[in-house]
């Protein structure tokens, strides 16, 4: 039988949680309350995802809303209710909205269509309970990819009528069960390379297998090529299946992977960092391979134990939330134990980025505009979303939240 996971029973959740706190405010910069006939989700180029969280952060509610502008203090008078932590895709102006994990609520993808004025419904496609879509790809107008997490497979639908035209099977090359945890992929020349966790019931990584696998498929067939694996330095986790910029391109079409480990949660086996898969190529590079658990962090008496999140903003940097081991807490769900950082991958340097709060595991969202990076950040004295100019090296605060803010896109 398939594996299922409890979630209840385990630290994903923590681990995986994308969310923020519901924060009703006075100050607020995203208006009023909706107008009946009105589109619902609010107004704005700003799409933001909130989460009611419980005091032991591991349930609640999520919202999801547009706003004007980060300034101010956010409110969520507008937003749509989703499953708790639901995972978002975004391309052009379509956005999809994925099931909480587990059983609870709907289990159902459901795609919206972005206006300034506010989120339309105009699909959803069911899906089988428990087994946990992630995040949709686009190959084309009218083909995408959707992993399911629990059951190793990847749903193969049309974005634009939210049908399913196609599967591709992973079962074959999961260590030890019938699924190999397919997570974020990316599509190079061609080719989807989608990453395979590779965790064991406990939701950790295999003992035996602390590698880093991933599937190589045509997208003209749909056929998985070949699965390659790095095995030089012990990384393993590669991508967390929500998160979007943990598998990226630079300049020179090389393909990174940031790899997350034990999350910190194993004080015995630390290893995290990146790989890579050069253009051109279709096999990792070990010697680029880099375990950054023994790297200095300049300003900072602590080294990562797991990235929690990153994104890559040019020239070989990479802006990341890493995790501190000496930090976790007695509650993995609710620790502030996330440190912003920039990490150099041609200099293989790590530095702390002073002026932004500790986070906990819910709050890593990340972006890059207009020459600023946002961090968003659940700090004990100060919450929302934080500014870092690397020009300058200035941190400026964006806007404020009274919990976390988790998810952020910019409509253009």
């Amino acid at each position: 039988m398939m594996k299922m996971k409890n979630v209840k029973k385990n630290w994903l959740p923590a681990a995986m949680s994308v969310a923020m706190l519901f924060a009703a405010s006075c100050d607020n910069n995203n208006g009023d309350e909706p107008v009946p006939g009105n589109l619902p989700g609010g107004e704005g180029n700003i799409l933001i995802e909130t989460t009611v969280k419980n005091a032991e952060g591991t349930s609640g509610q999520s919202y999801l809303q547009q706003i004007p502008e980060l300034s101010g203090t956010l409110s969520m008078t507008k937003g749509i209710q989703t499953g708790f932590a639901a995972s978002i895709s975004v391309w052009g102006n379509d956005v999809f909205v994925f099931p909480e994990f587990g059983n609870n609520g709907k289990q159902a993808v459901e795609k919206y269509e972005h206006s300034p004025k506010g989120l339309k419904k105009v699909g959803e496609m069911q899906i089988i309970p428990n087994s946990y879509p992630v995040n949709l790809i686009r190959v084309s107008g009218d083909k995408a990819y959707i992993p399911l997490y629990n059951l190793g497979k990847v749903m193969v639908v049309n974005p634009r009528t939210m049908t399913k035209t196609g599967e591709i099977d992973l079962g074959r090359y999961a260590h030890r069960d019938n699924s190999a945890e397919p997570s974020y992929g990316i599509i190079r020349d061609g080719f989807y390379y989608l990453p395979l966790d590779q965790i064991g019931t406990n939701w950790m990584p295999y003992e035996d297998h602390r590698q880093v696998d991933v599937a190589v498929i045509d997208t003209k067939t749909d056929k998985v090529l070949k699965v390659i694996s790095e095995k030089s330095n012990g990384l393993c986790f590669p991508t967390r299946p929500f998160l979007k910029d943990m598998i990226f391109t630079d300049e020179q079409n090389d393909l990174y992977i940031a790899c997350t480990g034990y999350f910190g949660y194993n004080p015995q086996y630390v290893k995290n960092g990146f790989v890579c898969i050069p253009a051109g190529r279709q096999e990792f590079d070990e010697t680029k391979t880099w375990d950054i658990s023994d790297t200095p962090i300049a300003g900072s008496p602590y080294k990562a134990a797991t990235v929690f999140n990153c994104k890559y903003i040019g020239n070989g940097k990479v802006a990341a939330y890493v995790g501190v081991l000496e930090l976790m807490g007695d509650n993995p769900y609710t620790a502030r134990n996330s440190m912003a950082v920039m990490i150099d991958l041609k200099a293989g340097s790590i530095g702390k980025i002073d002026g932004i709060p500790y986070t906990d595991g819910h709050s890593v969202a990340i972006e890059y505009r207009n020459g600023e990076i946002l961090f968003a950040a659940y700090g004990v004295d100060a919450a929302g979303v934080f500014a870092y100019n690397p020009a300058t090296g200035k941190v400026r605060k964006a806007i404020s939240s009274a919990g976390n803010i988790a998810f952020m896109h910019f409509f253009e």
